[in-house]
Protein backbone atom coordinates (compact mmCIF):
# COMPACT_ATOMS: atom_id res chain seq x y z
CA UNK A 1 0.00 0.00 0.00
CA UNK A 2 2.64 2.35 1.07
CA UNK A 3 6.48 2.40 -0.74
CA UNK A 4 8.17 4.39 2.24
CA UNK A 5 8.21 3.88 6.16
CA UNK A 6 8.80 5.90 9.01
CA UNK A 7 8.42 6.56 12.69
CA UNK A 8 7.70 9.38 14.83
CA UNK A 9 9.83 9.82 18.16
CA UNK A 10 8.73 11.83 21.49
CA UNK A 11 10.78 13.03 23.92
CA UNK A 12 10.85 15.64 27.37
CA UNK A 13 13.72 18.22 27.27
CA UNK A 14 15.69 17.94 30.49
CA UNK A 15 15.98 20.45 32.51
CA UNK A 16 18.46 22.91 31.72
CA UNK A 17 19.38 20.91 28.21
CA UNK A 18 17.58 22.99 25.62
CA UNK A 19 20.74 24.68 24.25
CA UNK A 20 22.76 21.10 24.20
CA UNK A 21 19.35 19.67 22.47
CA UNK A 22 19.40 22.19 20.01
CA UNK A 23 23.19 21.97 19.23
CA UNK A 24 23.02 18.00 18.76
CA UNK A 25 19.30 18.41 16.72
CA UNK A 26 21.21 20.93 14.50
CA UNK A 27 24.05 18.47 13.58
CA UNK A 28 22.20 15.71 13.36
CA UNK A 29 19.57 17.48 10.65
CA UNK A 30 22.77 19.14 8.76
CA UNK A 31 23.78 14.91 8.89
CA UNK A 32 20.37 13.50 7.80
CA UNK A 33 20.35 16.40 4.87
CA UNK A 34 22.95 14.77 2.88
CA UNK A 35 21.18 11.52 3.19
CA UNK A 36 19.06 10.69 0.21
CA UNK A 37 16.66 8.80 0.91
CA UNK A 38 15.62 10.35 3.89
CA UNK A 39 12.14 12.35 2.68
CA UNK A 40 11.23 13.82 5.93
CA UNK A 41 12.77 14.34 9.35
CA UNK A 42 11.22 17.27 10.96
CA UNK A 43 11.07 18.45 14.64
CA UNK A 44 8.38 19.87 16.57
CA UNK A 45 8.52 21.10 20.78
CA UNK A 46 6.19 22.67 22.83
CA UNK A 47 6.66 25.21 25.38
CA UNK A 48 7.25 22.85 28.39
CA UNK A 49 9.70 21.13 26.37
CA UNK A 50 7.80 18.15 24.91
CA UNK A 51 9.35 16.94 21.55
CA UNK A 52 8.19 15.17 18.47
CA UNK A 53 10.48 13.74 15.92
CA UNK A 54 8.64 13.12 12.26
CA UNK A 55 10.60 10.53 10.29
CA UNK A 56 9.71 9.04 6.66
CA UNK A 57 12.53 7.27 4.34
CA UNK A 58 11.85 6.06 0.72
CA UNK A 59 12.64 2.66 1.73
CA UNK A 60 14.37 -0.01 4.30
CA UNK A 61 18.07 1.11 3.04
CA UNK A 62 17.36 4.46 3.72
CA UNK A 63 16.13 3.89 7.51
CA UNK A 64 18.68 1.64 8.33
CA UNK A 65 21.15 4.47 6.73
CA UNK A 66 19.87 6.85 9.21
CA UNK A 67 19.73 4.66 12.33
CA UNK A 68 23.16 4.14 11.59
CA UNK A 69 24.33 7.95 11.00
CA UNK A 70 21.98 8.64 14.31
CA UNK A 71 23.84 6.41 16.54
CA UNK A 72 27.16 9.13 16.03
CA UNK A 73 24.92 11.36 18.26
CA UNK A 74 22.27 9.07 19.87
CA UNK A 75 24.66 9.90 23.56
CA UNK A 76 24.28 13.51 23.37
CA UNK A 77 20.70 13.34 22.22
CA UNK A 78 19.85 11.15 25.30
CA UNK A 79 21.67 12.95 27.50
CA UNK A 80 19.49 16.31 26.77
CA UNK A 81 16.23 14.48 26.18
CA UNK A 82 14.31 11.67 27.50
CA UNK A 83 12.96 9.32 24.85
CA UNK A 84 9.12 8.67 26.02
CA UNK A 85 7.28 7.22 23.14
CA UNK A 86 7.90 5.45 19.96
CA UNK A 87 5.77 5.38 16.58
CA UNK A 88 6.71 2.99 14.07
CA UNK A 89 4.68 3.62 11.13
CA UNK A 90 4.42 1.14 7.68
CA UNK A 91 5.72 -2.30 7.01
CA UNK A 92 9.16 -2.49 9.20
CA UNK A 93 11.28 -5.54 8.63
CA UNK A 94 12.10 -7.18 12.13
CA UNK A 95 15.51 -6.39 12.01
CA UNK A 96 14.59 -2.36 11.87
CA UNK A 97 12.18 -2.98 14.81
CA UNK A 98 14.79 -4.52 16.56
CA UNK A 99 16.61 -1.54 16.53
CA UNK A 100 14.28 0.38 18.36
CA UNK A 101 13.40 -2.06 20.60
CA UNK A 102 14.38 -0.65 23.82
CA UNK A 103 11.78 1.98 23.37
CA UNK A 104 9.20 -0.72 22.95
CA UNK A 105 7.29 1.39 20.04
CA UNK A 106 3.83 1.09 18.68
CA UNK A 107 3.73 -0.94 15.30
CA UNK A 108 0.93 0.81 13.16
CA UNK A 109 0.80 -1.25 10.08
CA UNK A 110 -0.48 0.69 6.19
CA UNK A 111 -4.51 0.46 6.51
CA UNK A 112 -5.88 3.23 4.45
CA UNK A 113 -5.15 6.93 2.63
CA UNK A 114 -1.83 7.59 -0.20
CA UNK A 115 1.34 9.33 0.45
CA UNK A 116 2.76 12.04 -2.70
Amino acid sequence: MFTNIGWIVEAKLKDGKREEFEAVMNEIVAETEKEPGTINYQYYVSDEGDVMVYERFADIESAHIHITNWDNFAERWVAAAEPTRMVHLGDLPDELRARHAVLAPLWLKPFGGFAR
